[in-house]
């Protein structure tokens, strides 16, 4: 259920500002609109604070395997950061500093270890030395001058390395000049090289001792994201001279707790019902048996409307359905069943999120097993279940399913119609919602008739979509607004497309079972080879077994995507299309303290 919200504005003294944000942050029932965010320094101060220590807790987490067991530093956590910030920016400009070594090095290493001291004594002297670059022709071309001594020190297929060695000084702008360092030899360079790296792995070595208190600088970071969200509150309040004000929205229930801290700080309080502009937000309370699909909502990231309809309940059924189905094995489902129970007994401090997850897991896996029980699935072999789920005949066995598949489609998007009829409460609303679910039972005939038990159309069917049409024409269609007058045929199309899409269930239900059956005749095959040597034997039934729990494994992983991928799309797209939903909610966050 959707709780009701209320749309606040607080005023009170602009001298008190702080003691207001503070009572209010105490209540942690403020979920608060910002309409304009005036710039501070402290804040902008503290955004770049926040910054940083994400950025240095992700290096930490990430170094966690690296590091050995070790007491940690006794540092506070400004002092952590502060290193951790150090010892990256070191670290950066290290391995930038070995990167320029090594492109000198690759240069350098065609040419030997000579010494560029030495070539400037000789210039000094009167014996210049150039060394140079160029294409073979160009090379050969200065190797012919009667005035120049040339070597050749290297070449590979375009170009050819040469020193130049002259008696009088040569113009470098006439000549292909390498370009060489001029105050480093090869040794000197390796010699810098080798220095970086060791200073590089001292680096690294101190932040992976600096990992285990990863857990102390995430503390730490929410400490500094509660400072910031304080100051943006502060600064996302209206100035009204002597006066500052903050909006926001407070579930209709804890409207009482804002009225008597009003009434008791002496603050102005003006109380309006969310108007349909208003971006109110969503804040969804559940029976504690339904709770479990909260962390599906979160995973996936969406929420209803605040002037939607709660299809909660609903998606935690039909999704729990369709993950039966999809995955369709009880063999992988009592996998799933033992890894959550142990999930449930060996994970210690779980979040209430994480118990949340592992009772809707729970109540997946035990779907999983019941489906594959009734449809004779265990890994891919076959296995009693109930006649009309395990006919020999694989045609009427795979047309059976469709027809489940299909009835679970009807059900589905005429409970979104039967919700929306009553929540809108107008009878003239209900009568278009019903004339669109009698479109979707002549939609579920002509279906049925056309792909699963093909025969000749039931004259019901027919009554069902004229009588459907003249509801939706006459109840639903708001002839008035050209964009929904032309959208109607189209509309009637796609309540048949939907209903042909819940066949996706089948085919990725029977795709999972084709993939186990064929790894398991590919494994009994090399198990069963004929004609083995004794001392095969053993080999051949170890590679079989292989083959098999590889295919299982990559199978179960197929199977999880594909219920992220169509199981998802079902509630979140066809399902909801039918219910009304655009899944456009904000989600409710108060203005309050952080949970440690």
């Amino acid at each position: 259920m959707i709780v009701p919200m209320k749309k606040v504005t607080l005023l009170g003294l602009a001298t008190e500002c702080a003691t207001m944000l503070k009572e209010i942050r105490r209540l942690g029932a403020l979920h608060l609109t910002v309409e304009k965010l005036r710039d501070s320094a402290d804040r902008a101060e503290l955004q770049n604070r926040a910054a940083g220590i994400e950025k240095s807790v992700r290096l930490l987490e990430a170094r966690r395997h690296h590091h050995q067991a070790a007491a940690p530093e006794p540092l506070s956590p400004e002092q952590l950061y502060a290193k951790v910030a150090r010892l990256t920016d070191e670290l950066t400009a290290a391995e930038k500093e070995i990167d320029a070594l090594f492109r000198i090095e690759e240069n350098l290493t065609p040419w030997g270890n000579f010494s560029p001291e030495l070539i400037r004594e000789l210039g000094a002297g009167g014996i210049y030395v150039c060394c140079c670059e160029a294409p073979h022709q160009i090379a050969a071309e200065y190797a012919q001058r009667e005035d120049l001594t040339v070597q050749e020190i290297d070449a590979d297929k375009m170009n050819s390395r040469f020193v130049i060695l002259s008696q009088t000084e040569l113009n470098p702008q006439e000549l292909p000049l390498a370009v060489l360092p001029e105050d480093r030899s090869l040794s000197q360079v390796r010699e810098q090289l080798r220095q970086a790296e060791a200073q590089r792995a001292e680096l690294e070595q101190a932040l992976d001792a600096l990992a285990v208190q990863a857990d102390e600088l995430r503390v730490y970071h929410r400490e500094i994201l509660e400072q910031l969200e304080f100051l943006t509150a502060r600064d996302g309040m209206q100035d009204h001279a002597e006066i500052v004000s903050i909006r926001g929205f407070i579930p209709e229930p804890r409207m009482n707790e804002v009225e008597t801290a009003a009434v008791r700080h002496g603050w102005a309080l003006l109380i309006e019902n969310p108007a349909p502009e208003d971006r109110a937000p969503t804040l969804i309370t559940l029976p504690k048996i339904f709770r479990m699909v909260q962390p599906f909502f979160e995973f996936l990231g969406i929420s209803p409307g605040y002037h939607e309809i709660d299809v909660s309940i609903g998606v935690l059924f039909f999704f729990t359905v369709f993950f039966g189905i999809i995955v369709g094995d009880a063999g992988y489902g009592a996998l799933f069943l033992l890894g959550t129970l142990a999930g449930m007994k060996f994970i210690k401090n779980k979040s209430e999120t994480a118990k949340l997850a592992l009772r809707l897991f729970l109540t997946l896996s035990l779907a999983t097993i019941t489906w594959g029980a009734l449809s004779g699935n265990w890994f891919g072999l076959a296995a009693p279940g109930i006649k009309f789920l395990t006919e020999a005949n694989p045609t009427v066995k795979n047309a059976n399913v469709m027809f489940i598949c299909f009835i679970i489609a009807v059900a589905q998007l005429a409970m979104g119609h039967i919700w929306q009829a009553i929540v809108h409460g107008k009878i003239r609303k209900a009568f278009g919602q019903l004339g669109w679910i009698l479109l979707l039972g002549g939609n579920f005939f002509l279906t049925v008739k056309l792909i699963v038990y093909p025969g000749p159309f039931p004259v019901y069917m027919y009554y069902l979509y004229g009588i459907g049409i003249v509801l939706i024409i006459l109840c639903d269609v708001d002839w008035l607004d050209v964009g929904a007058a032309f959208n109607f045929p189209f509309s009637v199309i796609n309540s048949f497309v939907d209903i042909l899409s819940y066949i996706r269930l089948f085919a990725v239900g029977l795709a999972g079972y084709q993939i186990a059956d064929s790894f398991n005749e590919m494994g009994g095959t090399l198990i069963r080879l004929p004609e083995l040597s004794w001392w095969m034997v053993p080999l051949c039934f170890l590679g079989g077994a292989l083959v098999i729990l590889f295919g299982h494994g990559l199978n179960i992983v197929l199977c999880l995507m594909s219920v992220l991928v169509h199981g998802v799309r079902l509630n979140t797209l066809e399902f909801s299309n039918h219910v009304g939903l655009t899944w456009s909610g904000l989600e409710f966050k108060p203005f309050k303290k952080t949970e440690s």
